[in-house]
C-alpha cells in the first residue's frame, strides 16, 4: 500500500465532518440488516440488547415487533418497554414510536423496529427513520432493523427481481451514515422451512402479495443484494478511514457522473442508478434537467414530477441543475464540459421516429458531439404507475380552462383577419406577389404573445386567406395559376419557423427577466439590510421585503435570554401563530433542520419554518405561511437563498450583544 500526503480538501472536509460530529454529540447507529421477513433481524437485535442489558447499560425497548413469536417475546423480558404514543386514525387506534417519550426518558440504547415504517397521519414526522434521526440528534445510541428491498436505491431492482413495487422506503444516506451495519442472514431453504412451519409473520392483508415474493429465486436475488450492499458499505467505510489516514489506494477516484432527467417518472429510475454507478465508484454526480426554449409550459402533473425528481436527486446527495436553451444536447455538452464530467447516463431516447426526423435525437447528439466523455444509455426504464401518490386537483374552473384554451386562437384569428382586411383595402396599390410579406405579420405577431400553437395556427389561415381573397378564382379556396402553389408552401413553412424562432425569443426574453428578476431582487434586498439603522429596523426591513416579493406571510423569531423564542418581527400573516406553530418553531431552532408546510417532519404545520444559522451559529427561525397556490421546489431554493442572506446580515446584530 502507498503512502502520500493527505490531500489538503480531502482532509479540511474530513475535519470538518469529524467536529461536525462531535459537535452533534450524535448517537451511535447500527442497522441489523436482512433480506426478507422472517431472517432473524429482531432476534439477533434483542439477543445483543440482552448482552448490553447484562452489562449494566441503560437499554429501553422503543418499538419492538414480536408478531407472536415466543422465542423473540423470551428475549424481551426482562428489558424496559417504553408505551407506544397512541394514534387514532380511520376510526382504528394505531401505535407508533413513542418519540417524546424517548427523548423525555433519555435512555443510552433504544431498540427500534421496521425502519422504513410510514408514521401515522398527526405524528411529528412522516417517517420512522425520521424519528431515529432525531433521536440520534439527541445523543441517544439506537438498533434498528430494516430489510434490503426498503433502501430507496433499491427499488428499480426490486420491482425487476420480483415484480413487486415497494412503497415504504428509506434514503440511502440514513443506512451510509450507520456506525455499523450487521448483516442477518439465513440460507434460503431454511426460510422456506421456517414459512411452511408457520413461523414467518405475514399480515392477512399482505398474505397474497408475499406468498407471491417468497419465490426460492426471488428469495436467492433478494439474498444476494444484501451480500453485496453489505460488502460495498464496508468497503466505502473503509475508504472513508484511508482517506482520513492519508493513504493512496485503488478506491480513489477522480470521477464525475452526469444523469440527464427530464419531467417523466422514468428519470426517478436513472437517478438510482446514477446513485449506484457514483457509489460503487466514489464519484462525484450531478442530476441535470434541461428545459428547451420552444417548450409549451409545463403542465401541473409534469411540474410535479419534475420536483419529486429534483428531490430524490438531493436525498441521494447528488447536486441538482436546472438549465434552459435551444439545443438540449447542445447546453447538456456544455455543461458536462465544464464540469469535468467522465460519465453521461441517459434513457434510452423516447421520441417517435418521425418526432426524431423533425427535432432530432438527443440521445445520438450526445454520443455523436460528447467526445471523450463516456456515454451510458440505459434501456428499459419504462414508467411506474403510482397508485398511491396524491393526485394533483386542479382548482381552476372548467370555464377558466376553456378561456385560457381559447385565447391564443382568438390572437391568430383576429391578427390575421385584421391583416386580410388592411389588404383588401389595399389591394389596388399592392402586387399580389407582395401580399403574402404582409402575412408574415400576424404569425410573427402571434407567436410572440401567444405562444408557438397561435403561429401555426396564424400561419394556416394565412395561406387560406391569401388563397380565398387574393388569388383567382376569387372567394374560393380553388387555385387556377398554379405558379401560387410555391408561394403557399413557402408562405407556410416561414409561418412555421418564424412562429417556432418567436416561440424561442419569447422563452429565452422569460427567462432573462426571471434571472434578472432574482439576481436584482437579491441585490436589493442585500442593499436595504446594509442601510438598516438598528435591530428592529433590520428586522422590519426583511420581512416586508420578503413577505412582498413572494406575496407570503412572514414571522421572524429569535431567542430571549432564555433561550425561548419569542416573534420579533411580523408581516402579512394572515394564517394564526399558535402555539403548536411555535411548538414548531422550537422543534426547527433545537434542531436547525426545515420543517412544517411542504417537509417530511411536522407536515401538518401551516407554516414553513426555515433555520437562521451562520456556520454553527443558532440565531433564530424563519416561518413562511404559503398562499393559497403553495411552495414549489424552486421557491424553496429561492427563499432558502434570501435566508442565507438575511442570517449574514442578522449575525453582525446579534453578536455584539452577546445574545
Amino acid at each position: 500500500m502507498e503512502h502520500k500526503r493527505p490531500d489538503p480538501d480531502q482532509l479540511l472536509q474530513l475535519i470538518k465532518e469529524e467536529e461536525g460530529r462531535k459537535e452533534r454529540k450524535r448517537g451511535y447507529f447500527k442497522v441489523f440488516l436482512g433480506y426478507i421477513a422472517g431472517v432473524g433481524k429482531t432476534y439477533r437485535m434483542l439477543s445483543k440488547a440482552r448482552l448490553l442489558k447484562e452489562k449494566g447499560e441503560d437499554i429501553v425497548a422503543g418499538l419492538v415487533e414480536t408478531h407472536g413469536r415466543k422465542e423473540t417475546e423470551e428475549l424481551l423480558k426482562g428489558l424496559e418497554i417504553l408505551p407506544r404514543r397512541e394514534i387514532e386514525y380511520g376510526g382504528i387506534l394505531l401505535g407508533e414510536l413513542n418519540l417524546d417519550k424517548i427523548l423525555e426518558r433519555k435512555p443510552k440504547f433504544v431498540l427500534v423496529d421496521e425502519l422504513a415504517h410510514t408514521n401515522a397521519p398527526g405524528s411529528r414526522n412522516a417517517k420512522r427513520y425520521e424519528d431515529v434521526e432525531e433521536l440520534l440528534d439527541a445523543g441517544i445510541n439506537v438498533y434498528a432493523t430494516m430489510n434490503i428491498q426498503h433502501i430507496e436505491s433499491m427499488k428499480d431492482v426490486i420491482l425487476q427481481i420480483t415484480d413487486v413495487e415497494v412503497k415504504e422506503t428509506v434514503p440511502d444516506r440514513e443506512i451510509e451514515v450507520a456506525d455499523s451495519i450487521e448483516l442477518v442472514d439465513l440460507p434460503t431453504e431454511e426460510l422456506l422451512q421456517r414459512l411452511e412451519e408457520g413461523k414467518v409473520y405475514i399480515p392477512e392483508k399482505a398474505r397474497q402479495a408475499m406468498t407471491q415474493f417468497f419465490k426460492e429465486r426471488n428469495l436467492v436475488a433478494l439474498r444476494e443484494l444484501a451480500l453485496r450492499y453489505a460488502t460495498r458499505w464496508v468497503e466505502n467505510n473503509m475508504r472513508y478511514h484511508l482517506r482520513k489516514d492519508g493513504i493512496l489506494g485503488p478506491w480513489d477516484a477522480s470521477s464525475k457522473i452526469m444523469v440527464c432527467i427530464n419531467t417523466r417518472q422514468s428519470s426517478e429510475n436513472l437517478i438510482r442508478l446514477t446513485h449506484k454507478f457514483a457509489d460503487n465508484l466514489n464519484a462525484e454526480w450531478s442530476a441535470v434537467y434541461v428545459e428547451p426554449s420552444y417548450k409549451v409550459k409545463m403542465n401541473a402533473e409534469e411540474k410535479l414530477q419534475l420536483e419529486r425528481n429534483f428531490k430524490l436527486a438531493e436525498e441521494f446527495g447528488g447536486k441538482v441543475f436546472r438549465l434552459a436553451g435551444v439545443s438540449i444536447s447542445a447546453e447538456l455538452l456544455s455543461f458536462a464540459k465544464s464540469k469535468n464530467i467522465t460519465l453521461i447516463i441517459t434513457g434510452h431516447p423516447q421520441r417517435s421516429r418521425i418526432e426524431e426526423l423533425i427535432e432530432g435525437s438527443v440521445v445520438y447528439e450526445i454520443i455523436r458531439e460528447g467526445s471523450p466523455i463516456q456515454v451510458l444509455v440505459v434501456g428499459g426504464v419504462h414508467e411506474v404507475e403510482q397508485k398511491d401518490t396524491v393526485p394533483y386537483i386542479d382548482t381552476q374552473s372548467e370555464s377558466h380552462r376553456k378561456k385560457y384554451e381559447w385565447k391564443p386562437l382568438m390572437i391568430s384569428l383576429s391578427s390575421t383577419i385584421v391583416t386580410a382586411a388592411i389588404c383588401l383595402i389595399m389591394k389596388p396599390f399592392l402586387d399580389p406577389i407582395n401580399i403574402p410579406m404582409l402575412f408574415i405579420i400576424p404569425i410573427l405577431f402571434s407567436g410572440l404573445v401567444a405562444g408557438r400553437k397561435a403561429g401555426i395556427v396564424a400561419s394556416i389561415m394565412s395561406v387560406g386567406l391569401f388563397d380565398f381573397f387574393f388569388t383567382h378564382p376569387y372567394l374560393s379556396f380553388s387555385v387556377s395559376d398554379l405558379r401560387f402553389i410555391p408561394t403557399f408552401l413557402m408562405l407556410f413553412i416561414v409561418g412555421i419557423i418564424t412562429s417556432f424562432l418567436a416561440d424561442i425569443v419569447k422563452k429565452q426574453v422569460e427567462y432573462t427577466r426571471q434571472r434578472e428578476e432574482f439576481i436584482a431582487s437579491l441585490y436589493d434586498f442585500s442593499k436595504d439590510l446594509l442601510i438598516s439603522q438598528s435591530l428592529n429596523d433590520f428586522l422590519q426591513r426583511s420581512t416586508r421585503y420578503i413577505s412582498g416579493l413572494f406575496n407570503y406571510g412572514v414571522v421572524v423569531l429569535l431567542p430571549d435570554a432564555t433561550k425561548n423564542l419569542q416573534i420579533v418581527s411580523r408581516a402579512r400573516d394572515t394564517i394564526p401563530f399558535d402555539e403548536s406553530e411555535m411548538g414548531v418553531a422550537n422543534w426547527v431552532f433545537e434542531h436547525q433542520k426545515p420543517a412544517g408546510y411542504g417537509t417530511d417532519t411536522l407536515s401538518s404545520g401551516k407554516w414553513h419554518y426555515l433555520p437562521l444559522r451562520v456556520h454553527d451559529s443558532q440565531l433564530g427561525v424563519l416561518a413562511i405561511a404559503p398562499n393559497e397556490s403553495g411552495l414549489n421546489n424552486e421557491q424553496k431554493h429561492l427563499i432558502e437563498a434570501f435566508t442565507g442572506v438575511f442570517s449574514l446580515g442578522l449575525e453582525s446584530y446579534i453578536k455584539p450583544s452577546g445574545k
